[in-house]
């Protein structure tokens, strides 16, 4: 009986600790999507105002930012899948033991928010990709 309350006990802090890891991942990746946009957004009108002079030095740094953006985009679309397997897992450990935390279903609103998140960026990161190619 008590190895199974440590079992338990490990268990509902793993699910914790991904919590709250999640919790803060999504607020770091939200601020740095937007501080990469903004730098995009700002690069592509000041080429769109500027003379051809700085337009090559312009470009490249908008094709870095680009490329940034899309790493970090292609970062977070696998993290996104790393968790929901993390939480698979732990859902599997919680059944095995006839444990139902409830932080259970709240990792896996996080999961679906994160997975909203990491959908929403690639359709703008296709989206920008088409664009740029177009213009």
């Amino acid at each position: 009986m008590e190895n199974r309350l440590t079992d338990i006990a490990k268990l509902q802090t793993q699910i914790n600790v991904v919590v709250r890891n999640l919790r803060r991942n999504y607020r770091r990746t939200l601020r740095t999507v937007a501080s990469l946009k903004k730098r995009i957004n700002d690069l592509e009108l000041s080429i769109s105002k500027e003379s051809c002079t700085r337009t090559d030095v312009d470009m490249e740094k908008l094709n870095s930012a680009i490329e940034r953006l899309e790493d970090f985009i292609d970062s977070v679309i696998s993290e996104s899948a790393k968790t929901k397997e993390k939480y698979e897992g732990l859902k599997q450990e919680c059944k095995m033991q006839a444990f139902e935390p409830i932080e259970l279903e709240d990792l896996l609103t996080l999961c679906k928010e994160n997975e909203q998140l990491a959908k929403d960026l690639l359709c703008y990161s296709l989206g920008h990709l088409k664009r740029t190619h177009l213009t």
